[in-house]
């Protein structure tokens, strides 16, 4: 707690700092962000201090549990959640150079999270740790017929893209792409195309084994193109793939898998406001196994000059996934903006997403099916003279989730270049998908180590976060 009232004062201390120098700059509110390296260069730096409460760290049920049948059968604990304060401390830093021909850009953001451990000093302090986002971008002939681009995204964070996983993990991606863009000089026909690799790795999975399941690179690659074949309405394309490989998965037949995805569909403004986007197509997972399924996308956008923006939609799409061989997802949006008192920004976020999952992949090595158990069962003996044996329940049926996210915030740019924020977050998950777990060890010749463990996970969470951000971006 002591570290808490700490955290607090600093805090205090910086909110006064912060509106010190609000007040003292007040008068240079109209000036253009960013320090001027050359004629076309600018370079903007920025910090955030950002307390959060969330409810939830590690998105944990709290149906869940751990029972030691060895020692304390029949009294089983449970297990999380776990609440926490966390400190946000980031740096950034941003250059950028842009012409009538070219633009170069690049990124970096540093964001230390610093968890406090007020519910569970030991469940909470581990997670403390750095995240860090890095994006080089280039675009070159922007004016001609053809141009060029590459962008490289890095990041360091916690629970990696298209992963499902409970708990926070550190792992490293990295996506480079390359593209090419045709355009008219009337600008009725547009051709669009991408190509790059993304590369994600677990760093847990140097010291623990089951972590290499998650470890992956991908080659990606698009093409989009549109015809305006009227003032206000055009017709496009696309069509994408992604070839992942789990190259170190100890659990898959065959590492590899690949989703393809293809859209067609209209784009049209209805009124001076109101637009809709309109698309279907078809989409397939290939792997150990073949899945065909459709596309759809549809899409209002309203749009008020720069103050008022709203859209609805819906996705369907298909994607990878480590422990399946696909998941497919139904998913609702709204995004909504408004400016007002030429200093405040109201949004709103929300989104429902129905999941499917493909056929589980993860006991098909090592795993033998107990009909009498009605489980998996790894069972081997002779290991240091005794015998480890390691049984799993899961539901029969597929897995099926439910997701939803609402994220409501407000802020406030005290100057052009001094914000506070304030944010909540909500997320629940509701799912079909138990996991009963039973690992003994027994050794006749030292009984002194034997054990015998069960945990039952549910997947069913729900986590609140509330935010403060105080930024300085100049």
């Amino acid at each position: 707690m002591n570290r808490y009232r700490f955290c607090c004062c600093i805090c205090k201390v910086l909110v006064l700092l912060l509106i010190s120098v609000a007040a003292l700059s007040a008068q240079t509110s109209g000036q253009q962000k960013g320090f001027m390296i050359s004629e076309n260069t600018v370079l903007n730096v920025g910090l955030s201090i950002t307390p959060e409460f969330e409810s939830n760290i590690t998105r944990a049920s709290k149906d869940s549990t751990v029972e030691d049948i060895l020692n304390d059968p029949g009294n089983p604990r449970p297990i999380g959640p776990y609440y926490d304060l966390i400190m946000h401390y980031s740096p950034s830093l941003r250059i950028k150079l842009d012409d009538s021909n070219k633009t170069l850009g690049m990124s970096l953001l540093f964001d230390y999270n610093h968890y406090l451990g007020l519910d569970d000093s030991a469940a909470s302090k581990r997670l403390s740790d750095l995240d860090i986002k890095s994006n080089m971008l280039g675009e070159f002939n922007k004016n001609g017929l053809l141009g060029f681009d590459v962008l490289n995204s890095f990041s360091r964070s916690a629970n990696p893209e298209g992963q499902d996983m409970s708990g926070r993990y550190k792992n490293i991606l990295n996506k480079l792409n390359l593209g090419l863009n045709l355009n008219n000089l009337q600008e009725t026909l547009y051709l669009s195309i991408q190509g790059g690799v993304d590369v994600n790795y677990y760093e847990d999975s140097r010291s623990k084994e089951q972590y290499k399941d998650y470890n992956y690179y991908s080659l990606v690659g698009e093409i989009f193109g549109r015809w305006k074949f009227l003032p206000r309405t055009m017709i496009f394309l696309r069509g994408s793939y992604r070839f992942q490989d789990y190259y170190e998965s100890r659990i898959r037949e065959d590492s590899r898998s690949m989703p393809v995805n293809a859209f067609a569909g209209l784009i049209g403004q209805v009124t001076p406001f109101i637009s809709a986007k309109i698309s279907g197509g078809y989409s397939a997972s290939f792997g150990a196994t073949v899945k065909h399924d459709y596309n759809a996308n549809a899409e209002l956008v309203f749009k008020n000059q720069d103050r008022t923006f709203l859209n609805v939609g819906y996705l369907k799409n298909l994607r990878p996934s480590a422990y399946y061989q696909y998941y497919s997802t139904h998913r609702l949006y709204t995004n909504f903006k408004q400016k007002f008192a030429r200093q405040f920004l109201a949004k709103l976020d929300f989104s429902f997403s129905f999941v499917d999952y493909g056929e589980s992949i993860e006991f098909n090595s090592g795993y033998n099916y107990d009909d009498n158990l009605e489980a998996y069962v790894k069972d081997t003996s002779g290991m240091d003279g005794g015998t480890l044996t390691h049984i799993v329940s899961v539901p029969s049926s597929k897995r099926k989730d439910k997701i939803l996210l609402v994220n409501p915030s407000l802020s406030y740019n005290i100057l052009y270049w001094l914000g506070l924020k304030l944010s909540y977050e909500f997320e629940y998950r509701i799912s079909n998908y138990t996991r009963e777990t039973r690992i003994s060890w027994d050794d006749d010749l030292d009984p002194d180590r034997n054990y015998d463990r069960r945990t039952v996970l549910f997947h069913d969470f729900i986590n609140h976060k509330v935010l403060l951000t105080f930024a300085v971006d100049y």
